[in-house]
């Protein structure tokens, strides 16, 4: 009878002990932690709204990060915007003073060189990066939209590579005109045989060299470009350059560059001569070319970069290059084309189509403006949502608080209690295990 009552009494007192104990140190991992609940067990129904709370919580700082990411993003859009306008701004103020009566050939050359300046900072602002991203080269982030480049001419005659014939030409007749002789003006499409585009389908080939650059282009041969006028003088009768007056070269340029479109117009017989042979067809060592031009990435940069702004909610950040600097093709207008146009009126010294790219470059920085507006309004949108993004944070950080987070005061208060409980219980239990079977005999 003993025997039972001592291991009654023993395993009484573990029982207690252990539940103290096991209360004591829930309160002291709650206090530890600051959580009420950390494990699924210390209750089920506040750990799965607090889970979902969290999960809540993580959506709305992830969608934070891809509005911080989208901010910065249009921010380096609004100021490339605001370099673009100033550029036009200025580029419409020398158009303004190069069409005026008052200045002349030598003055708009100085022009030219200012505007140089400008177009090739537009070249640079068109290469802008986010991140060493390209933001106006679409999807192809990897690629840049515009470059400058130094270009070696490969020329097309024309859609058949064909040279040019009359129908009056007779061989056996030594004075009557050769092929390419009587047709008027010869036009060229001249391409860049220095770079090899593998884009360019359906077959790889060289990119057609549209926006040359006034002033860089350079020509084998003793060929005067436009405006400059072929005459006899410092020449002697007997130089081969010598013309008389009746010449039909005399006083005329031999060829006109349209650097915008790309291509070379001959106008005199002699330039002509330089490019074809007697029998009509073309020369195999043509005037070598050098120049630089524009080169426009021929992948397609339409790509639209999205942010996730709010669940199921996203917001286009970029600007499609075709939008903002014009269309690609040949024959379309952009705004390194509408700068180039001014700078070849100033090279030719063309007073009317100087006149004229006052309203191109307006063109120009009206589409700028037009996008610049668009990134603003996108961006108030962004912080707009990013206030609202930002209470929610608030409140949903705080309903799972109410759920999980201890009050430590309390938490303390019982603590001390139950630690004073436990070191009771131990006591108590010290004193009973001192006993033995000796104590019941």
């Amino acid at each position: 009878m003993a025997r039972i009552t001592f291991s009654t009494m023993y395993d009484t007192t573990m029982h207690y002990l252990q539940r103290n104990g096991n209360a004591l140190h829930k309160l002291q991992e709650q206090i530890s932690s600051e959580k009420m609940i950390n494990r699924p067990s210390d209750n089920p129904v506040g750990f799965t709204n607090a889970l979902n709370y969290r999960n809540i919580i993580n959506a709305l700082g992830q969608q934070r990060t891809n509005m911080d990411d989208g901010e910065i993003y249009m921010g380096i859009l609004e100021t490339t915007h605001q370099s673009i306008n100033n550029i036009f701004v200025r580029n419409q103020e020398l158009a303004v003073q190069a069409s005026s009566d008052t200045t002349n050939h030598p003055g708009r050359l100085f022009i030219n060189m200012e505007v140089r300046q400008n177009l090739e900072h537009l070249v640079s602002l068109a290469q802008s990066k986010h991140k060493d991203n390209y933001i106006f080269s679409g999807k192809w982030t990897n690629q840049p939209p515009y470059e400058i480049k130094n270009g070696i001419a490969e020329y097309r005659f024309n859609a058949d590579n064909q040279a040019i014939f009359t129908n009056n030409y007779d061989p056996s007749d030594p004075d009557s005109l050769r092929p390419f002789q009587g047709v008027g003006p010869v036009t060229i499409q001249i391409y860049d045989s220095g770079y090899f585009d593998p884009n360019i389908k359906p077959i790889p080939d060289h990119p057609l060299a549209q926006r040359i650059i006034p002033g860089s282009l350079q020509l084998a041969g003793n060929l005067l470009e436009t405006p400059h006028r072929r005459t006899n003088e410092g020449l002697a009768e007997d130089h081969p350059d010598y013309l008389p007056e009746d010449h039909p070269d005399y006083n005329k340029p031999d060829y006109e560059v349209d650097y915008v479109n790309g291509t070379i117009t001959l106008l005199s017989e002699r330039a002509k001569e330089a490019f074809y042979n007697d029998d009509g067809s073309t020369k195999d060592a043509v005037p070598g070319m050098t120049f630089e031009y524009i080169y426009r990435n021929s992948i397609d940069m339409s790509g639209e970069i999205y942010r996730e702004i709010d669940t199921g909610i996203t917001m286009k950040i970029n600007t499609n290059p075709d939008d903002l600097f014009g269309k690609p093709g040949a024959g379309d207008t952009d705004s390194f084309k509408e700068i180039i146009a001014f700078m070849q009126g100033l090279w030719h010294n063309d007073q009317p189509q100087i006149s004229q790219s006052i309203d191109r470059l307006n063109d120009g920085r009206e589409r700028n403006l037009e996008h610049q507006a668009v990134e603003g309004a996108r961006l108030n949108r962004l912080g707009i949502v990013y206030d609202r993004n930002y209470e929610l944070n608030i409140a949903n950080t705080d309903a799972k608080s109410r759920i999980e987070d201890v009050d430590l005061a309390d938490a303390l208060t019982k603590f001390s209690m139950a630690d004073a409980v436990y070191n009771a219980s131990l006591q108590a239990a010290a004193r009973l295990m001192q006993r033995s079977l000796m104590d019941y005999i």
